[in-house]
């Protein structure tokens, strides 16, 4: 067999690899969208470097848009086969895709309306529609954890909790061929250990080539205490001393919700100030249910809270915003307050109107929550610039940018050289280190090799290797 790293190669989004056993059968390892490639001015329909109507079965780990997003371009230009996903990332990736696709489809007529006519037919359209999204969720076949799925007799798929996000799923592979077992693994995106919400990544064992994400392979987090004590402070610092308003960013899947679940620990302490919380996001409002759903999965501090309070993320003074009437009343509260809104690198969505109304007050504290791609508002909000442009308009910089890590749901370096330590410690033969600038899988392959674990590879963008 051989597998074909088509995204997420020496970058962090756009995951997608291929597995193709001698028999010709190809399964796709998720099918991400390249955010890199989408900043790109050439970005086009044209996104498949494969024939899509060759894939066999596609194996999702994970409803994140950078795994998932691509999945109904793929159904568009010919794959006719099965998405395998656990329960939990079928529900939540089918918010993410109808967001998606109609953001695609938003983005497309602005465009459309302020390009000149004669080069209207130049201006991209949308990757998929809604009906294509519709399809693709028809395609979804769920898999629980820890239960081995039979494709054929020589092929066995088998998903194992990466605690990076409700549902996430490491990929288990199990091949037979000319009478010669082999064991694939894919993360997917790990999670951190002792995260809010959901369970810690477990290790697979019996793995002969481990292909794995290194998104922090060279970080450690900066964080030491607690989500709700690192919560707490800002919320002193900003609403309370000052009486400002506490802005912050977050992705509406998993973000958001560990975030109002501290908050909730907080206010169940006594501990949360008597002031209004805002979640400004349809699609957390949307998710946030899917996490009430499959109390099943959460980790031992979750379920134990929801036995308590019968809710994870319901409390006095808190207020879901979902429709643009009372988005655009938020925009004019000025009591000290709390507003967390996507999306999280600040590109789009609500919260650039909220950093916008909040960005020339000093009394305001914009609280950058998670991982900001290099070229993002998010980035450059936290490179120090004394005057930032959003959408069109230059605004100074008069708020507070504050970033925490607190709240990553990625491992850091440590963690990282853990896993792969546990797992090669199993007799792993090969480490193909993915998901990563090249920096934090370059610092991450030498610490591997360091320790012994000689076989890393640092695969590229469309490289294939013999298995």
């Amino acid at each position: 067999m051989k597998v074909t790293f088509w995204g997420a190669a020496r970058q962090v989004t756009g995951s997608m690899h291929m597995l193709t056993l001698d028999n010709g059968y190809k399964i796709l390892i998720d099918c991400g969208m390249d955010y890199e490639l989408k900043r790109n001015p050439v970005y086009t329909e044209n996104i498949f470097p494969f024939n899509p109507a060759d894939i066999d079965v596609v194996v999702l780990t994970h409803a994140h848009i950078d795994h998932s997003g691509n999945l109904p371009a793929l159904i568009y230009n010919g794959f006719r086969g099965s998405v395998l996903c656990t329960p939990a990332t079928a529900d939540l990736t089918k918010f993410l895709l109808y967001d998606s696709a109609n953001i695609q489809l938003g983005d497309y007529k602005k465009n459309l309306a302020h390009a000149r006519k004669s080069r209207r037919d130049m201006v991209p359209k949308p990757l998929y529609s809604i009906k294509q999204v519709k399809e693709t969720t028809e395609r979804f076949v769920t898999l629980n954890f820890n239960n081995p799925f039979k494709i054929t007799e020589e092929l066995t798929i088998t998903m194992i909790e990466a605690g990076h996000l409700l549902g996430a799923a490491s990929v288990k592979i199990d091949i037979t061929e000319n009478g010669k077992a082999k064991s694939i693994g894919f993360t997917g995106d790990l999670g951190r250990r002792n995260s809010k919400l959901v369970r810690d990544p477990e290790i697979m064992t019996g793995i002969d080539y481990l292909v794995t994400e290194s998104t922090y392979g060279g970080r450690k987090h900066k964080i030491t205490r607690d989500a709700e004590s690192e919560l707490a402070e800002y919320i002193q610092n900003t609403c309370v001393a000052v009486r400002g308003r506490l802005v912050i960013p977050a992705f509406s899947v998993g973000r958001t919700q560990s975030i109002v679940f501290t908050l909730h620990q907080l206010k169940m302490k006594g501990l949360l100030p008597d002031i209004k919380v805002f979640v400004d996001s349809p699609l957390a409002i949307r998710s946030t249910a899917v996490y009430e759903k499959y109390e099943n999965l959460l980790n031992e501090e979750a379920a134990n809270f929801h036995k308590a309070y019968g809710s994870l993320f319901e409390f006095e003074n808190l207020k879901y915003i979902d429709d643009s009437a009372h988005h655009d009343e938020l925009l004019y509260h000025y009591d000290p307050c709390i507003i967390i809104s996507a999306a999280g690198m600040v590109e789009g969505g609500r919260i650039q109107e909220h950093v916008m109304n909040n960005i020339e007050n000093p009394f305001s504290t914009i609280l950058i929550a998670g991982f900001c791609a290099e070229g993002t508002l998010g980035h450059r909000l936290l490179s120090g610039q004394s005057t930032i442009s959003i959408k069109g308009k230059d605004r100074k910089v008069l708020a507070k940018i504050a970033s925490t890590d607190v709240f990553s749901s990625h491992p850091d370096s440590d963690q990282v050289f853990d896993y792969v330590k546990q797992t090669c410690d199993r007799g792993t033969k090969k480490v193909f280190l993915v998901h990563g600038e090249e920096e934090q899988l370059l610092f991450m392959q030498k610490r591997l090799n360091e320790a012994g674990i000689k076989d890393v590879e640092l695969p590229m963008q469309k490289q294939e290797f013999i298995l």
